[in-house]
């Protein structure tokens, strides 16, 4: 018997069955894992080339199907929601494998939460900087600092602070990192953004195009705080004959092909998940994705539907109730990110209000700086109350 640590073996459950292979090679087969402590517990037997999978389920103990079981997979060991199965044949006779949704559902959990925490940090930071810079402006440079009496704490402390915060930093990018190959697994080498429908045109071609007024584009900044506009935006631009060509990157920039006019539906959908399987099922369904998002924290895709004159125009979700619960989830997704940074900017920006009634003085930085706060509580603030008027326009339609 032996037993392994390995702290952050979740956020790379690939690597990690592969080392559990890798053990098994040399003699050392998984016999329980303890998900609190972090640790493996092996068995020494003969070595064996065995195939490991771990699983994640909400559902104890977690059971595996006659179909799983047929094809040679047996559970070896479950903690909590984790579980691990193995397969001793060869890996070009296994037909089944497990999903990984629900890993990559609680890795998203993760993720936003650090991502969260991150910007608040990084927010609250730079507040501290601007008071402190204000605090020095006002008082012409006549600051005195004053040495903590428990500096081995407050360093300490800080020190904590720093390392937590490249943690996360770190977990950040690994889980991302993490859920991207997990999603594609298994799947073939054309993703979702190489079977979309392709334009058949150069980068040059588009150029002279452009140049002759056939192509032309226009700028929607913001669009996924009032999706339902933006889609009536692109019915009405295919409707006057001016087709969507691409969209950049950014999903700010939209490029439009002027032609023939069309009937096309566009639905643009928010997801936590967006993986192979569920681009499939919506083409199966006739919709094309014209764009996808690549922000971490913005997961959209846009989908279109061309239909004849005189059709009911397709619906993404026939059930009104699903499509209610997606903005709902919109309007309090961006709520959660924006709404701390307001009410973080309304303190600073009061605080500096407050000392410029008192003072009465002429304009200076910090004015500038009070003048700013409160743009930006304009800008976030403007971002929030359009996604709840777009849930709200659900909800009267």
């Amino acid at each position: 018997m032996k037993t392994e640590t390995k702290p952050l073996w979740s956020y790379d459950v690939q690597k990690t069955e592969q080392w559990l292979t890798d053990q098994a090679k040399e003699g050392y087969h998984l016999k329980q894992l303890h998900r609190f402590k972090r640790r493996f517990t092996f068995e020494k037997a003969e070595p064996k080339d065995v195939t490991y999978r771990i699983s994640y389920d909400k559902i104890k103990p977690a059971t595996l199907s006659n179909t799983m079981r047929n094809d040679g997979w047996e559970k070896i060991t479950q903690s909590g929601k984790w579980y691990v199965i193995a397969n001793d044949r060869p890996q070009a006779e296994v037909t089944t494998s497990t999903s990984r949704d629900a890993i990559i559902k609680r890795n998203n959990y993760i993720f936003y939460a650090f991502m969260a925490i991150l910007i608040y940090i990084t927010g609250a930071t730079l507040a501290n900087v601007a008071l402190i810079t204000t605090a020095t402006i006002a008082s012409d440079g006549n600051v005195e600092v004053v040495e903590s009496p428990l500096w081995i704490i407050t360093y300490t402390g800080a020190a904590l602070v720093a390392g937590f915060y490249m943690f996360m930093i770190y977990s950040v990018w690994k889980i991302k990192k993490t859920n991207k190959e997990l999603s594609t697994e298994g799947q073939s080498t054309h993703l979702a953004t190489n079977t979309r429908e392709t334009t058949n045109v150069t980068k040059a071609e588009e150029k002279q195009l452009k140049r002759d007024g056939i192509i032309i584009k226009c700028r929607k900044f913001g669009w996924m705080y009032s999706p339902d506009k933006m889609e009536n935006w692109l019915e009405q631009m295919a409707s006057e004959g001016n087709r969507l060509h691409r969209v950049n990157k950014l999903g700010t920039t939209f490029y439009f092909r002027k032609g023939e006019p069309h009937h096309i539906k566009y639905s643009a959908d928010y997801q936590n998940i967006s993986n192979d399987s569920y681009f499939e099922i919506h083409r199966q369904a006739g919709w094309k994705d014209v764009f996808s998002s690549k922000g971490a924290l913005q997961k959209w895709t846009i989908w279109s539907k061309e239909y004849e004159d005189g059709e009911t125009p397709p619906t993404f979700y026939s059930d009104k109730t699903h499509k209610l619960k997606q903005a709902k989830k919109v309007a309090l997704s961006y709520t959660m990110l924006f709404l701390p940074i307001v009410l973080m900017y309304i303190y600073i920006a009061s605080i500096n209000l407050s000392y410029l009634l008192k003072q009465g003085e002429s304009w200076t930085l910090m004015n500038t700086n009070t003048a700013m706060f409160f743009l930006l509580i304009l800008v976030f603030g403007t971002f929030i109350t359009k996604t709840w008027m777009y849930y709200f326009r659900l909800q009267r339609a």
